[in-house]
């Protein structure tokens, strides 16, 4: 019998074409799917966020339209991590966007900081908050890296955490 150490491993693996009108419903599947592996109501809504505003970016930005949501509960020894990755094909000119608003993110040591510093910017903005993915860090208390291989950009979310959920 497992003791209360151990962890089941979880990885969903999706491909689809993003839409606002399902992000909700998306992400209401996944804490659903995940509640018994995590057991965290925490946890959960922290992921949540995470998913919620990385589909939500893939929806307003993937300009072929498919994108990939990978996420997955690993443990090794009596550490465990959450990942959750988006990946997309976004339009070139969102790139460059995307990688200063990456930079932004994740420069400030404080994530705090970082999501005053963008709740500004997003005010004298007039077009999107842009606050997505500091949200992302300060809320859900993740971390963020970005990649991108030729055209493909994923942005993934990662936390390790104890029985608590917290790291």
């Amino acid at each position: 019998m497992p003791n209360s150490m151990d962890l089941t491993p979880a990885r969903l693996d999706l491909s689809f074409t993003p839409c606002l009108e399902q992000v909700s419903m998306v992400r209401r599947f996944m804490e659903d799917y995940y509640q018994p592996v995590l057991k965290n109501p925490d946890l959960l809504s922290r992921m949540a966020i995470a998913i919620h505003e990385l589909l939500e970016n893939a929806s307003k930005y993937s300009a072929s339209g498919a994108s990939r949501l990978e996420i997955a509960v690993t443990q090794s020894g009596h550490r465990k991590q959450l990942s959750i990755k988006v990946s997309n094909v976004p339009a070139p000119e969102h790139i460059a966007d995307l990688k200063a608003t990456m930079a932004g993110v994740t420069s400030p040591e404080d994530a705090a900081e970082a999501y005053s510093l963008h709740m500004i910017a997003a005010v004298l903005r007039g077009e999107g908050s842009g606050l997505g993915l500091a949200r992302i860090r300060a809320e859900a208390e993740m971390t963020l890296n970005l990649t991108i291989d030729d055209t493909m950009a994923c942005v993934e979310a990662v936390t390790a955490f104890d029985d608590g959920g917290r790291s």
